[in-house]
């Protein structure tokens, strides 16, 4: 019979990630493509929040000025497009590692 003391647990080294935590890995250019993307992800998400909310609040302060309204519209449009075209990067780099086998 073991005591508790003597289990021997083995952790995950890396979490479920393709990376090595040793310091002496520097990265390679796949790394840090992938690296980019996801934080331009996240960034992007921000981003579109902060504008949809200024964009909401021109939109309900603008009392019926027509020339308001276009400018908060363009921004909601505006917004929503650069959040598309970041979220199609993404959705483009996971086709490339699905059909080239390849580690971005």
């Amino acid at each position: 019979m073991k005591l508790i003391s003597q289990i021997r647990v083995d952790r995950p080294s890396n979490f479920g990630a393709d990376i090595p935590l040793d310091s002496t890995y520097g990265g390679g250019l796949g790394y840090w493509i992938s690296q980019i993307i996801q934080y331009s992800i996240v960034i992007a998400g921000i981003i579109f929040f902060a504008k949809l909310l200024s964009a909401g609040f021109s939109y309900l302060t603008s009392a019926g000025d027509s020339a308001k309204i276009q400018a908060a519209t363009k921004d909601i449009t505006n917004a929503l497009i650069g959040l598309i075209l970041v979220v199609s990067i993404f959705f483009i780099k996971q086709i490339l590692v699905v059909l080239f086998n390849i580690k971005i």
